[in-house]
């Protein structure tokens, strides 16, 4: 009876996993609200990605604690920070692991909850959890709403290469249980985004679960520039057609399709289906042949995105494929 009891008093461990890099003005605030996480034992390690501000100072005094580790790098960049935090520097006895950004703040309950979906499944089975944000100003003092309320309808029960197309889940909301952490490890990826890479690799050999809720103020920066912002006034049809051409042109809608297909089938060959290989074989050549444009595009098994989603949408995903810029 005592055993049941001490077994049922366990608290979770959480490796937090956080890149910094010139974070001096929000970086506090965000280390408070994971540290004062509530029902879960929170163990935070930090890489700073080579601050050229106080970042470092900060960071140093919160060195001190028992469940924070600070490790300061070299500059690399954000990609390859992130995908070492998981790969080399992350705790290895914890229960789940998580990303967060530098400048937001979390709700108490952001870990808790997530647990408690990813208990759902079975402890075997490699679950990634995403959530939604709240849409916050620069100083919290507003929450304008959450970040999906004004995207297409989704559906995460779509085939995994479905999902693929229209990937979703940014970093700062994503948690993952152990056996998850064990997938990661089979195969460390060099140069991409952590947050896309994570969830291709549950989309396929493991589960996604969505939490419609948000426990994260998405802090939006005052000098955040909009990709449609214009101060020359409305722009008329033509002009709005060049625009759109010149920032495919420029690949700002790229979402690294044909490099993420790449590693997966250079990574996970072994673990994916022969339709799913099929599938990400054309994502990975479309670039160089003509013949699996088409295929991306006409194939039955693969949508280019949700058939609910606005015209306006289905056509800049159908332009990108045709522009290299998938």
């Amino acid at each position: 009876m005592s055993n049941l009891l001490e077994s049922e008093k366990k608290v979770s461990i959480v490796n937090v996993l956080m890149s910094t890099y010139n974070g001096e003005k929000y970086v506090k605030q965000q280390i408070d609200s994971i540290l004062n996480q509530r029902d879960v034992n929170v163990f935070l390690t930090i890489r700073d990605d080579g601050s050229t501000d106080k970042t470092v100072s900060i960071l140093t005094e919160y060195n001190q604690l028992a469940n924070v580790s600070v490790t300061v790098g070299g500059n690399v960049g954000f990609r390859e920070s992130f995908i070492s935090l998981y790969s080399n520097l992350r705790k290895e006895d914890a229960d789940y692991y998580a990303f967060s950004d530098q400048d937001d703040e979390w709700l108490p309950e952001k870990l808790v909850q997530a647990i408690e979906m990813l208990n759902k499944k079975s402890a075997n089975l490699p679950t990634l959890y995403i959530s939604d944000r709240y849409v916050a100003n620069e100083d919290l003092s507003k929450v304008t709403g959450k970040v999906y309320d004004n995207y297409p309808p989704y559906n995460w029960n779509a085939a995994p290469i479905s999902r693929f197309v229209d990937s979703r889940g940014a970093g700062c909301v994503q948690v993952w249980n152990k056996a998850g952490q064990n997938l990661l490890e089979h195969y460390i990826p060099y140069n991409i985004t952590h947050d896309e890479w994570v969830s291709a690799v549950f989309t396929f050999m493991g589960t996604v679960v969505y939490d419609k809720r948000a426990f994260i103020n998405y802090r939006r920066h005052i000098n955040n520039v909009s990709g449609t912002t214009n101060t020359e006034g409305p722009l008329n049809f033509f002009q709005k057609v060049k625009l759109l051409v010149n920032k495919l042109a420029k690949k700002q809608f790229s979402q690294n399709m044909d490099y993420r297909a790449q590693l997966l089938l250079k990574g996970y060959r072994d673990q994916l289906s022969e339709n799913d290989i099929k599938s990400l074989t054309a994502f990975a050549e479309y670039k160089h042949s003509f013949s699996k444009k088409l295929y991306l595009l006409f194939s039955k098994k693969i949508k280019v995105t949700s058939s609910e989603a606005p015209f306006n949408y289905q056509l800049m995903k159908i332009l990108m494929l045709f522009t290299n810029g998938l």
